[in-house]
């Protein structure tokens, strides 16, 4: 059922940053032999949480794709949903970057003579996430004013949605990413309940 996605999404973003982030106390300040001996200890790590990512990505397109038809086309003005979708493609996409440079630190078995490289990947990844912030806004913000308008999502959710949109476009964007996977994981549990009340009566 694609109203799950977005639960289901949650729960495999929030398990793949938690198998394939970074491996404890390295930093890219650090020595490039002390990241490419930590990259190296911890690659079963990086390469299933980043499969894991991926996974989370494709569950995001599917949720974003099922939210853009939930209200009927001919319901009004429809510009919300086409930028909620844009938002979660652009959301999605960074994911999908952020796993691939994940899968890629945890390639090699040793750097041997080119330990910048350890280093170098993971200078590109410390904050990938944060890079996902903006999509996010999109994403739920327009989708917030969406199902404030069409009636399909419950007020609280809205008043949740339009703060998380909001955060996410400041310094303090971990907050909102927080409160976005919150929004996502409420929204998707609504609206996947709201389906299967008519297939219990």
């Amino acid at each position: 059922m694609a109203a799950a996605s977005g639960l289901l999404f949650t729960l495999a973003f929030i398990l793949g940053i938690g198998v394939g982030g970074p491996p404890p106390d390295v930093d890219p300040t650090m020595s490039a032999e002390a990241v490419a001996t930590a990259l190296a200890d911890h690659r079963p790590n990086l390469i299933t949480g980043g499969y894991i990512l991926l996974l989370a990505v494709f569950l995001l397109i599917v949720y974003a794709g099922y939210l853009r038809h939930v209200p009927e086309p001919d319901e009004g003005d429809m510009w919300p949903q086409t930028v909620a979708f844009g938002g979660g493609l652009v959301a999605a996409a960074i994911i999908a970057v952020t796993a691939l440079i994940g899968i890629a630190q945890g390639q090699l078995e040793e750097y041997g003579a080119d330990p910048v490289i350890a280093r170098t990947l993971l200078t590109l990844g410390w904050n990938g996430v944060s890079i996902v912030a903006p999509g996010f806004a999109a994403f739920v913000g327009a989708t917030t004013l969406s199902g404030y308008h069409h009636g399909y999502l419950p007020r609280f959710i809205g008043l949740l949605g339009a703060v998380v949109a909001i955060v996410l476009l400041t310094p303090f964007w971990g907050f909102g990413l927080i409160g976005a996977l919150l929004w996502l994981a409420a929204t998707s549990a609504i609206l996947t309940l709201r389906e299967l009340r008519p297939a219990a009566k």
